[in-house]
């Protein structure tokens, strides 16, 4: 998380503030932090608030399978597991607080997938798994490789470039590096964000479910230490602040602090004035 944060407040737009029981408990679990988004051109809002999850385990899984022309394959897959209860005690607070939403964070390590699926794909070649010995000893002989370790590298490689080109292409980020940290909102429009899948006890993000990443909200690219913002969640091109203000209020809902609006008749002429008065002046006229 120290990272995260270094990262993240770098930018003018972000700040963070980590969180815990002991401090901030209002009997539910609490986040791991909050982070506020400020000051976005266009924004929806003045201000976002954000729990953050970060608490999850990585989950390393090497698919075997036969193509339809009969050759074996292996796939290098990566999916990030979070505690579904967990989940729902800290959603509970972020309710109770008025935050925005919770956003499950993950961290995409290049060095650390290609050197997990070396070990992994190597110690099933040194077990005697058969399926796993063809394919490394066909690549060996196919691609000219001296070892079949060269053959563990380059599935590793292979297959962490193929699931972050589809990730970035999907996210719209295919100039960053797609390593880093990824927050991707819990729920859209209040259900649960499309490509995340419940199992049981687990709330999981897959790689492989490139939907998923359609609706990040911040990505913090480690390589470069950039942080990048979905435009089409936070902002909105077409309107400035007050635009997009007066398009969402209702006629009859005083927009300063949404009590009733009544209307008001003097000898000048009559307008629209906040049942709320005299503690809320707002007032509206009408356009004659």
């Amino acid at each position: 998380m120290n990272k995260l944060f270094k990262i993240l407040t770098g930018n003018i737009h972000f700040n963070a503030t980590k969180l815990d029981n002991e401090n901030f408990n209002q009997n539910w679990e609490v986040p791991e932090a909050l982070i506020s988004i400020i000051g976005l051109k266009n924004g929806k809002k003045p201000i976002f608030y954000y729990g953050v999850k970060r608490d999850c385990e990585e989950r390393y899984n090497l698919i075997k399978g036969t193509s339809d022309n009969g050759n074996k394959f292996i796939n290098a897959r990566l999916s990030f597991k979070f505690d579904k209860q967990k989940i729902i005690e800290n959603e509970k607070y972020i309710v109770a607080n008025g935050f925005d939403g919770l956003l499950l964070t993950i961290n995409i390590d290049k060095n650390k997938f290609i050197s997990t699926f070396e070990e992994i794909i190597m110690e099933g070649y040194n077990s005697g798994d058969e399926h796993i010995i063809d394919v490394l000893d066909r690549m060996r002989e196919r691609n000219a490789f001296d070892t079949v370790e060269e053959s563990a590298k380059y599935i590793a490689n292979r297959d962490y470039n193929w699931l972050l080109g589809r990730l970035k292409y999907t996210a719209g980020l295919f100039n960053y590096s797609g390593c880093g940290y990824w927050l991707i909102p819990l729920k859209t429009k209040m259900e649960l964000t499309r490509g995340l899948i419940i199992n049981g006890n687990e709330i999981t993000i897959n790689l492989e479910n490139t939907e998923l990443f359609k609706s990040y909200m911040v990505y913090i690219d480690t390589k470069v230490n950039l942080v990048r913002y979905n435009v089409f969640r936070l902002c909105k091109k077409e309107y400035s602040l007050m635009d997009e203000v007066k398009k969402q209020m209702k006629d009859d809902i005083c927009p300063w602090c949404g009590e009733k609006l009544r209307t008001i008749r003097t000898r000048k002429g009559e307008f629209l004035g906040c049942t709320g008065y005299p503690t809320c002046l707002y007032r509206r006229f009408s356009k004659k």
